[in-house]
């Protein structure tokens, strides 16, 4: 048995907009406190990480579950598919980035001017840019196959 989708409903834009809204509060309230602390001399640490991730998480999660709700089975599809086979060659992709640059870069100095985590995400945003490609490449095909 398939579920169906809830109905769309005129009351859609605005709670889509409701949730722009938080999730640009909860970015103003935890931009607004790391000024604060910075502005006190405090060293804005872990809390301010803390804070910014539950609420951002909080926020995606809400947002994501709101919208999977409403999606049709083509749409859900898609994006399944899409994750599945896009993600997992960008996956593969990064990985190979990854072992290539632990097998020849062993040696090679951190550039001047860099930290330890400029570094780390650099080696974050290659691992994760050719996920985000693929499942973009692989959601496009899904849609392309199913248009035949």
């Amino acid at each position: 048995m398939t579920a169906t989708p809830r109905p769309r409903g005129p009351g859609s834009a605005a709670r889509i907009g409701i949730l722009l809204i938080a999730t640009m509060a909860g970015g103003i309230a935890v931009g607004a406190i790391y000024a604060g602390l910075e502005a006190a001399g405090a060293v804005p640490g872990p809390l301010v990480a803390i804070l910014a991730l539950v609420v951002l998480f909080g926020l995606m999660i809400a947002g994501t579950l709101w919208w999977w709700r409403r999606a049709d089975e083509a749409v859900r599809e898609a994006h399944k598919w899409a994750w599945y086979w896009g993600g997992s060659v960008g996956m593969c992709v990064g990985l190979g980035a990854v072992m290539l640059a632990n097998i020849y870069g062993r040696d090679a100095p951190i550039p001047d001017g860099m930290s330890m985590a400029d570094v780390l995400s650099v080696g974050a945003m290659i691992t994760l840019a050719p996920m985000l490609i693929g499942y973009l490449v692989a959601w496009i095909a899904w849609w392309f196959a199913m248009r035949r």
